[in-house]
């Protein structure tokens, strides 16, 4: 169960909130990407469930430098976070 989040944005998209900041920021498709993600983030018992989702192609859970995981959601977009029994300080973030 997602504990926290760092952007506000990804917070609406996942209470299927589509503000006006949300629309501005992300597109359509992003959005619904997003929403898959997340939802698949909320129900992760562990990071290697993450792994094991044929349509993340071993990619979930991918740790970064930082110490951040992430889980591609396009070839800008990914979703980041940390794990701490659970994901925490979750947000998209572009790279």
């Amino acid at each position: 169960m997602i504990k926290s989040f760092s952007s506000k944005s990804t917070e609406a998209i996942f209470n299927g909130v589509y503000s006006h900041g949300v629309r501005k920021e992300f597109s359509p498709n992003l959005v619904k990407t997003a929403e898959r993600r997340l939802d698949l983030l909320n129900c992760a018992e562990n990071l290697e469930s993450l792994k094991l989702i044929p349509s993340l192609k071993g990619e979930g859970g991918v740790r970064d430098a930082h110490g951040k995981y992430s889980i591609p959601l396009d070839r800008e977009w990914r979703l980041v976070f940390g794990w701490n029994n659970g994901p925490e300080n979750v947000e998209i973030k572009g790279y």
